[in-house]
């Protein structure tokens, strides 16, 4: 019955499916941030700073806006934070008006400055851009022949040349959209501008995600929910090469042959609360907080009533032989985490790739491989790269997104949804939980339809399920990771160690520490220490060592005696009922025991806010750290 959920063309969704899809949408993250108006009343200004303040979890480094004033678009654009962009149109005196443009920058191309920032004009073109053009070299070479001078060093830039190139050789803006989209090569997402229209916007979109929405008093373009909501709704997701006019009145789409297409109106179920902080200081802490709800929200949606559902909410994995896990960052070592499951639970074999190195080294294929795909935004260009790779070579692909609607969902012969809701802080937390939580269920069903847990076992784990949230609440609540967060933030170096699904979690922990407190941190597989690493240890070093697998806990222990034994400063986290020699360690933070398919969800929650804190004494901007975007859809 459930099963055409996971048929990612289907464009409707069944009734009892829409419990999958709550508070999704609105999280096709990008490192930029790009917001339009086209309204029947002077506001562009008020749509154009409230959406880049919605967007600014993104991270980024620049901001600007192109508004019409009398005399034509006036565009201002500021290095640093939209507050200075705000400050800035305020001191110019720019007004508001009924027609606008706004753009967050993070850089790729040029330093971060006003030369580089977005919107960029040439000729009659104005525009802001997310993506990157990758034939943008040659295409600047042919404009310079042509007599056009650029002050800056951006690929946005010659975009914006060329469509202007293209528009004074057509006369025909949908034509010139249409030749610049053949012509391009990467990813991009346009909102467009020309100076002989003062009522409409342009928009057109290849791999970098666009929106445009309809509203009461005007309709809007963005790269994201979150910077429409105050003021819509009810949005429209642009597919693959579609253009876009928009004006206060309509919406025309189109395809890449100028052929007009209709479109569906979706409704967001996003709410304004979910992007403001709740009394908390900061987002991440807040969306700490809420992982045993999203969790046990995740969960339920596949394991309803028994085991036996998650056959009816899952996709038959029954034939696959080998699954390769493709994914980036986070979602690559939640892999990690699912690899070690399903290969000594379900006795499938499973490799776990970067995504980015995956798409260019020739992967071997099977009639029986599976190529699961984990992404948070649904727009990773990595991970929809592989997603390609894979269906040009007639493999099955699985994706794991946060999005509905999103592109890697879209693309995928199957799809499943964590219900991790809005999370606005770049680095993640709740959204890796739900990962780990959905993708620890299809290892406990496989392992469940390949014959290896015994109906006891089965009983036995699902009341552990029935008491997770309790469990997860109570980590919470237990600050034993204080003490040792104050010893850690002294320091310029971390190790992490761990073994088995331990390693896993703590190249997670580590990732989680550098991204928000900026010290260094590596983590190993403890038992590699001493093959040329341990030579790093002096005293005082934090050393902060994972051990809940009863079968690798006196290997991990002994590990942990060599670098105590060199002066490290050992914070221990393992399992509640594990008892361990005090002179190994200097802090100890327990765990409950909980199921081997649970356990990493448990775990993880001190790792998490011990960075946070860690991060909070340094005093480092923790929402959205240095040089880090909450999502790269580019290479």
């Amino acid at each position: 019955m459930l099963k055409s959920y996971f048929n990612a063309k289907k464009e409707k969704v069944l009734k009892q499916d829409i419990f999958l899809m709550r508070k999704k949408r609105g999280k096709e993250y990008l490192m930029c941030g790009i917001v339009g108006y086209a309204g029947s009343k002077s506001i562009s200004n008020d749509v154009l700073i409230d959406g880049l303040k919605a967007l600014e979890y993104r991270g980024y480094d620049s901001a600007g806006a192109a508004v019409l004033q009398q005399n034509g678009f006036l565009c201002v654009k500021t290095k640093g934070k939209v507050s200075r962009l705000e400050e800035k149109l305020r001191q110019k005196k720019i007004a508001s008006s009924t027609l606008g443009i706004a753009h967050t920058r993070w850089a790729t191309h040029g330093v971060p400055d006003e030369h580089n920032a977005h919107p960029h004009h040439q000729g009659k073109v104005t525009l802001v851009h997310n993506g990157i053009i990758e034939n943008y070299h040659e295409l600047k070479k042919e404009l310079q022949k042509e007599g056009y001078v650029f002050a800056s060093e951006t690929d946005s830039e010659v975009a914006c040349a060329y469509l202007d190139f293209l528009y004074r050789k057509t006369q025909d803006k949908l034509e010139a959209m249409a030749q610049a989209i053949r012509s391009f090569r990467g990813s991009f997402a346009f909102g467009i501008l020309f100076d002989d229209d003062q009522e409409h916007i342009y928009a057109m979109r290849r791999n970098s995600p666009l929106i445009a929405a309809v509203g009461e008093e005007g309709n809007f373009i963005a790269s994201d929910v979150p910077a429409i909501l105050k003021y819509s709704r009810r949005y429209i997701l642009m597919g693959q090469d579609e253009m876009a006019v928009i004006s206060k009145d309509c919406i025309h789409m189109y395809d890449k042959d100028k052929q007009e297409i209709t479109y569906e109106i979706k409704t967001a179920d996003m709410d304004i609360m979910d992007i403001q902080k709740g009394g908390y200081e900061h987002f991440m802490l807040k969306e700490i907080h809420e992982e045993p709800k999203v969790v046990m929200d995740t969960i339920r949606a596949y394991l309803k009533d028994d085991i036996h559902s998650l056959q009816e909410t899952l996709p038959d994995l029954s034939a696959y032989e080998e699954i390769h896990i493709v994914a980036c960052g986070s979602a690559m070592y939640a892999g990690m985490i699912a690899k070690s499951l399903i290969e000594s639970k379900a006795r499938i074999r499973v490799d776990v790739e970067v995504a980015s190195e995956y798409r260019y080294k020739d992967p071997i294929f099977s009639q029986h491989t599976l190529v699961l795909l984990i992404s948070q935004s649904g727009e990773t260009a990595d991970t929809l790269a592989a997603l390609q790779l894979a269906k040009e070579q007639g493999i099955d692909t699985f994706a794991i997104v946060n999005v509905v609607g999103s592109s890697i969902a879209r693309e995928a012969k199957y799809v499943a949804y964590t219900l991790a809701g809005p999370e606005i802080a770049v680095a993640t937390t709740k959204a890796y939980c739900t990962q780990v939580a959905l993708l620890s269920m299809i290892a406990f069903h496989l392992t469940h339809i390949h014959g290896y847990v015994s109906i006891e076992r089965i009983r036995e784990i699902l009341r552990e399920i029935d008491q997770l949230e309790e469990t997860l609440e109570g980590m919470m609540k237990d600050r034993q990771y204080v003490e040792a967060g104050k010893m850690i933030s002294r320091y310029g170096n971390v190790f992490f160690i761990g073994r088995g699904l331990d390693y896993a979690l703590s190249m997670e922990g580590s990732l989680k520490l550098k991204e928000i407190s900026y010290i260094h941190s590596e983590a190993y597989a403890a038992g590699e220490l001493k093959h040329g690493t341990i030579s790093l240890i002096e005293k005082g070093t934090p050393v902060i060592a994972l051990a809940t697998d009863e079968q690798l806990y006196e290997k991990t222990i002994s590990n942990i005696k060599e670098v105590k034994a060199r002066g490290a400063n050992v914070i221990l986290i393992c399992r509640e009922d594990f008892q361990v020699d005090r002179d190994f360690y200097d802090y100890r933070i327990s765990v409950p025991k909980v199921d081997v398919f649970l356990q990493t969800i448990v775990t993880v929650i001190p790792l998490q806010l011990l960075s946070y804190q860690i991060a909070n004494l340094r005093g480092c901007e923790i929402d959205q750290p240095r040089n880090l975007a909450k999502s790269v859809t580019v290479e």
